[in-house]
């Protein structure tokens, strides 16, 4: 081999990966996609059943809500008119390519095209490529395997940790509400068997405080959530001055939309609280040992996740679509600067042509006036409306557990607020505190591996720059003479 061509191999070989050349990744067809919506929803109900696998939902969900922003983005621009689809926009980035269609459980997206892509040379003759291409034919193998086994779980990981980021946001908000009413109940029913009367007050007013607590806490959370899967970044949740802008600004759509909370929350109440009814319609299951009830358990909790999954994303999926409508309209009347917008969000939108402030047609004096009080009229009443709402989510609550004490879960996790996770087992029969120390396990085994890949991906770019540092240094080095 010349001179010329190992100087070449060094630089372009040794220190460097070379590129993956990767085929533009199709759109399924209507047919596939028929075909494939019965086992996404089939792991999405399993996924309901358990408290580690739920995390699995919320980030799956917070993707598929994601992409929900970007098409009502994109369906405002005028890139339906110039004939360009959606998923052809999305194609033109990387940081929207992955949201072409509706996210994997398990796999990459577009997991064949990453699994089939090839090294291919750059710069290079095309025999020294074909000679280094055998030579290293052992190290490729081994990087295809890495390659598969890395996107046959990259969906798993990204719906894990976009999941366990969301519902710990949303935790923060919600959690002391329920902690608030779970103490408030078991004190109130301490105090009505002991006839404590002098601690008479004490239940019913931390009830009460927790009651108020999560009514104020849903008039932000909705929209909050929304603005987290919007922009992948979990900080993006505690934007309280932005998401209450937005609040503001689609006052009636939040009433609708905690209008529709309220109603989801009524037939998956009677579903939580409907077993403890058929002993009575059928008083043979009560003489079934306890791995024959805790099947017909499995199973009913199982198809009631055909109503829970669906609510759950349909809620999701309505708060992007309102968040997105008020990014949209705040940015174009020009009472939001693009700055402030994540670099995602700004991206998108600039390349929509979207960030442009749009001149408002001038109103008359009298007109404005009254727009503004209506506004503000409207406001007011959406707040009570609001009020009221939300406090007919909690006395479902309350009457639900008063018919059927589902001890902490009943209280601390609210399947469409939180984790979607609605498996209710009466305690005699499987204690749900062996399933949270087995989620605790899973957080810490995932969080070793992934401080573990982190230090790893770190030693090896280190290794990486100081390989190139020792081959730009060598080049430099004059050539001896050939003897």
């Amino acid at each position: 081999m010349s001179s010329q061509a190992q100087a070449i191999l060094a630089a372009g070989v040794s220190s460097r990966t070379p590129p993956i050349i990767a085929a533009r990744p199709r759109s399924p067809s209507l047919l596939r996609r028929v075909l494939i919506f019965p086992v996404k929803l089939f792991w999405g109900m399993a996924f309901c059943q358990g408290l580690v696998s739920s995390i699995l939902v919320v980030g799956w969900t917070y993707r598929l809500a994601q992409r929900s922003v970007l098409k009502y983005w994109w369906l405002r621009s005028r890139r339906p008119q110039q004939s360009q689809t959606f998923a052809d926009f999305l194609a033109e980035s990387d940081q929207t390519r992955p949201c072409r269609h509706w996210p994997n459980w398990f796999f990459q997206q577009d997991f064949i095209q990453t699994v089939r892509a090839q090294p291919a040379p750059t710069g290079l003759p095309s025999s020294v490529w074909t000679a280094e291409r055998s030579r290293h034919r052992a190290s490729r193998i081994t990087l295809g395997f890495a390659r598969l086994a890395r996107a046959s779980v990259n969906s798993l990981w990204l719906n894990f940790w976009i999941g366990l980021r969301a519902v710990s946001n949303t935790w923060v908000l919600t959690l002391p509400a329920g902690l608030f009413w779970w103490f408030g109940w078991y004190d109130g029913w301490n105090n009505s068997f002991n006839k404590g009367y002098e601690q008479a007050a004490v239940g019913p007013l931390i009830s009460i405080f927790g009651i108020l607590w999560f009514i104020a806490a849903m008039f932000y959370v909705p929209l909050a959530q929304a603005r987290q899967a919007a922009t992948g970044e979990w900080l993006s949740f505690y934007q309280f001055r932005l998401v209450w802008r937005i609040v503001r600004l689609r006052w009636l759509s939040c009433v609708g939309l905690a209008l529709l909370y309220s109603s989801f929350a009524l037939p998956l109440n009677i579903l939580k609280t409907a077993p403890m009814f058929w002993p009575k319609g059928k008083p043979a299951l009560e003489t079934l040992p306890t791995a024959e009830v805790l099947k017909h358990l499995d199973g009913y909790f199982f198809w009631c996740a055909l109503l829970v999954l669906p609510a759950y994303v349909i809620l999701r999926l309505l708060a992007a679509r309102i968040y997105a409508s008020g990014i949209l309209s705040l940015v174009q009347t020009g009472n939001l600067e693009p700055a402030v917008l994540a670099p995602n969000e700004r991206e998108v939108l600039e390349r929509l042509e979207l960030v442009e402030v749009r001149p408002q047609p001038q109103r008359h004096l009298f007109v404005r006036l009254i727009a503004r009080t209506g506004t503000r009229l409207g406001r007011i009443v959406s707040a009570g409306a609001l009020v009221l709402i939300w406090f007919s989510f909690v006395a479902q609550i309350y009457i639900a557990e008063f018919l059927m004490n589902h001890r902490g879960i009943g209280w601390l996790n609210q399947p469409l607020v939180q984790l979607p996770w609605f498996h209710y087992l009466p305690a005699h029969l499987k204690n749900p505190a062996g399933e949270v120390f087995g989620a605790l396990l899973v957080f810490l085994a995932l969080l070793l591996i992934a401080t573990t890949l982190r230090r790893f991906r770190a030693g090896a770019a280190s290794l990486t720059g100081s390989s190139e540092k020792r081959t730009a240094a060598s080049e430099e080095k004059p050539m001896p003479p050939h003897g």
